[in-house]
């Protein structure tokens, strides 16, 4: 989990540094000066939001990729991963034919090759020669992170986390990346009505969260509670 820390690390000093610029073009304090200053202001911003998303998706994505491959590096048998893990890895193998040329003889031959796979106890592999990123699609996450999504992804892999208060901010922050991302709202609108203060307590609650989620992967991770 060192590669997730260290990327959520780098992504914090990234938003402290924009949230310091904010502020000082917040402030009037002639350290910035624009042809248009408060539109400059309401872009940076929305900009600031989608910077919060962006660490919330990157960092845990980039967790459950460490304990995936945690799983293919020690060679690990289905017999040996707990049932959410066992559960996990048959749904992957089950989906990999595309929608469009799956039928019922290739559902047969995975089926068969599934159950080869754990009554002869080879080791399990998510990743295919030509899938590479494989653990993105096995999570689903694209753009649907709040602190709700990422207590079900940890539940979905019986990691037990602590914090199961709301955090309506990381919910704004979600909805506001996707009207943003989709053009339903521009960068000069999205965070028109938020003042500086208030995208501090919106980094607060993002930087607390998701510091304390990463604590308990890496507890889960290094604990190896992904096996029985």
């Amino acid at each position: 989990m060192n590669r997730t820390i260290m990327l959520f690390e780098e992504r914090k000093i990234e938003i402290e540094f924009y949230y310091s610029i904010l502020k000082d073009l917040d402030s009037s304090s002639g350290k910035i000066n624009t042809i248009d200053n408060a539109r400059f202001e309401r872009i940076l911003k929305s900009n600031f939001l989608l910077m919060l998303y962006n660490l919330i998706e990157a960092c845990i994505t980039t967790g459950f990729i460490e304990i995936y491959e945690a799983i293919e590096s020690h060679g690990n048998t289905y017999a040996e991963l707990i049932t959410e893990f066992q559960r996990i890895w048959s749904d992957y193998k089950v989906s990999e034919p595309s929608e469009n040329t799956a039928n019922q003889g290739t559902y047969k031959k995975i089926v068969r090759n599934i159950l080869d796979d754990i009554f002869t106890n080879k080791p399990l592999a998510f990743e295919t020669t030509d899938q590479i990123k494989f653990t993105k699609n096995i999570l689903r996450i694209s753009g649907n992170l709040d602190a709700r999504a990422i207590r079900d992804l940890l539940k979905d892999h019986n990691i037990t986390f602590a914090d199961q208060t709301d955090k309506p901010k990381m919910l704004i922050v979600k909805r506001k990346r996707n009207q943003l991302a989709h053009g339903e709202e521009s960068f000069g609108d999205s965070a028109r009505d938020y003042t500086v203060s208030d995208l501090e307590e919106f980094k607060d609650e993002v930087l607390g969260f998701i510091s304390a989620v990463l604590d308990t992967m890496q507890e889960y991770y290094t604990a190896k509670r992904y096996l029985i």
